[in-house]
């Protein structure tokens, strides 16, 4: 049987292969994780604030900043919660 991980990990190995292909070294800390880790979940509650908060009326224009802002916050959860140590170090640009 297979766990929720490993269907996640299908579910966003397109993605995921980018980051952990090549064979270059790479510099991996621990704390890289963890921010990464704040920084989608900031993100996404950023996401999530606007547009509960958005007024009635406003213009449809406002939801691309906030789909942007979701996007990166999920693509930060996803890299930090399912990818390698590689991943995570090609996220950050430490090579």
């Amino acid at each position: 049987m297979s766990t929720p991980r490993t269907l996640a990990r299908k579910l966003f190995a397109p993605l995921l292969d980018k980051l952990e292909g090549g064979d270059q070294p790479h510099r991996y800390t621990p704390k890289a994780r963890l921010i990464l880790w704040v920084t989608g979940l900031l993100f996404l509650g950023l996401a999530t604030g606007l547009a509960v908060f958005l007024p009635k009326g406003t213009d449809p224009a406002v939801m691309i900043p906030i789909g942007i802002f979701g996007l990166v916050g999920l693509f930060a959860v996803v890299v930090a919660w399912l990818g390698s140590e590689r991943a995570v170090a090609r996220v950050w640009g430490s090579r």
